[in-house]
């Protein structure tokens, strides 16, 4: 199991598998963060490199994410110019993807950190 297995399970589960190892008390009173903190040395999983990784990967692809970003950008205000809707609406959704990725890096690198 490594973090992002963590990650991905429910406060519940969380709760149940740090019941199984004992070793952790007020389990109950715990939220996610506090449950992954309590589980990730039991479970050898190092939480500063693992947020050392997830920052180093947010910086390399934070700036070609928003350079693709600023040229989607020309591309869409071109496609308003000559009034192509069909192109427009692409590009416009590629945008929101990008900028969804963006948000989902630095929330990650947040979290793991």
């Amino acid at each position: 199991m490594d973090l992002r297995d963590l990650q991905k399970m429910t406060v519940v589960k969380l709760r149940e598998e740090a019941l199984k190892h004992g070793g952790i008390t007020g389990v109950h009173a715990m939220n996610k963060q506090q449950l992954i903190a309590a589980l990730a040395p039991l479970l050898g999983i190092d939480l500063q490199a693992a947020a050392k990784a997830a920052q180093a990967k947010v910086a390399v692809n934070k700036t070609a994410i928003k350079q693709q970003i600023r040229a989607l950008k020309a591309q869409r205000d071109a496609a308003l110019a000559v009034h192509d809707l069909t192109t427009l609406k692409r590009v416009r959704q590629r945008i929101k993807r990008h900028k969804r990725l963006l948000r989902r890096l630095a929330r990650q690198a947040r979290v793991a950190s």
